[in-house]
């Protein structure tokens, strides 16, 4: 008569070993020797038995998963579905996956961070990575206050009490307008609808123009899209008010929708027009032309993010991070380099 294998006291008892070793032998726990796991694991496969996880995460009171989650604002229309937005995400659910925690991903509106508490009051993630702070930092520091493990991707806010992973924004304003600035660009224009990140990229911009004791235009605003950079470029053009010979997009898919109305419209670009985005997501150098761009390092960044959660899951502490920023540069603002 074949053994029948229901339980994980069923399975120890075929391997004959204790329950807690068959246990730690299907969960991989080095303190089992090789020569066990491998016989357990055998024996489980072989006889179809599996761990009940979602009951014995409920037992212990963990899911395994982590929600990422992207929050939306109607100003910036940045979606889950924006290039850098995936690709740091990916970096996430691999690193992720390594540490063994599955991912939830997540769409939240701007505003409703506090509806967030819900995830972890009802056991479905262990640990949040949030991207997109708008004006939900209070909200986000009450979840700290009920030591709930909360990372955030973006710069950190004078008195902010949850962790953050970001880049220096201001450097990296300044590092695009400064370009500009040495191509001979005299009429700088920055675009992007105003949040905390870009607000201190316009910062860097206007450190720049100031020190070159250049004008400051009034920014335009313009939402993180392809279609609304595209749409407030050929309306600016087509009404004879388009007078900049330099641009500092926000994002690389503002200054992509910019490239496409102002090729549309004749423009040169760099030699009439050069332009910087931010980001450096990978279609940057395959565009016409190949568009410059802040580069923000999306392997450091998820990893940054992964290993500050883990070690907040560990109760370790953990400060914040800021990574470094740096200019590519390419065919889209390069005037100098194009003569030679």
């Amino acid at each position: 008569m074949t053994f029948k294998v229901r339980t994980l006291s069923d399975l120890a008892k075929l391997a004959g070993v204790s329950g807690s070793t068959a246990s730690r032998a299907l969960n991989d726990n080095p303190l089992i020797s090789e020569k066990t796991r491998k016989k357990i694991q055998k024996l489980a496969a072989d006889h179809g038995f599996k761990i009940n996880t979602a009951a014995r995460n409920f037992r212990l009171k963990t899911s395994n998963t982590i929600a990422v989650v992207i929050v939306k604002s109607s100003e910036l229309d940045q979606s889950i579905t924006d290039p850098f937005v995936l690709n740091i995400v990916g970096v996430i659910a691999e690193e992720l996956r390594i540490h063994k925690y599955d991912v939830l991903l997540v769409s939240h509106n701007i505003g409703q961070a506090a509806s967030l508490d819900e995830y972890f009051n009802m056991n479905r993630a262990d640990g949040l990575i949030v991207f997109g702070q708008g004006d939900d930092i209070e909200a986000f520091d009450d979840l700290i206050n009920k030591q709930h493990p909360i990372v955030v991707w973006g710069a950190q806010s004078n008195g902010n009490d949850y962790v953050t992973v970001g880049t220096d924004n201001v450097k990296g304003g300044e590092l695009a307008t400064q370009h500009l600035i040495e191509q001979g660009c005299q009429n700088i224009v920055f675009c992007g609808v105003r949040s905390f990140e870009t607000g201190l990229r316009f910062e860097g911009y206007q450190n720049a123009l100031k020190h070159a004791q250049l004008n400051i235009p009034d920014a335009l605003d313009i939402h993180f899209t392809f279609e609304d950079a595209y749409r407030v470029t050929l309306e600016l053009l087509k009404q004879n008010k388009f007078s900049f010979d330099g641009i500092v997009a926000a994002s690389d898919t503002i200054a992509l929708g910019m490239i496409r109305a102002l090729n549309e419209q004749g423009i040169s670009i760099p030699e009439q027009v050069a332009i910087v985005g931010y980001d450096d997501i990978s279609v940057c150098a395959f565009t016409q032309p190949a568009l410059s761009s802040i580069h923000q390092d999306t392997q450091l960044g998820g990893k940054a993010l992964v290993s500050s959660l883990l070690d907040l899951l560990a109760k370790k502490p953990v400060e914040s991070i800021m990574l470094d920023t740096q200019l590519v540069a390419r065919d889209s603002s390069c005037r100098k380099l194009n003569k030679t």
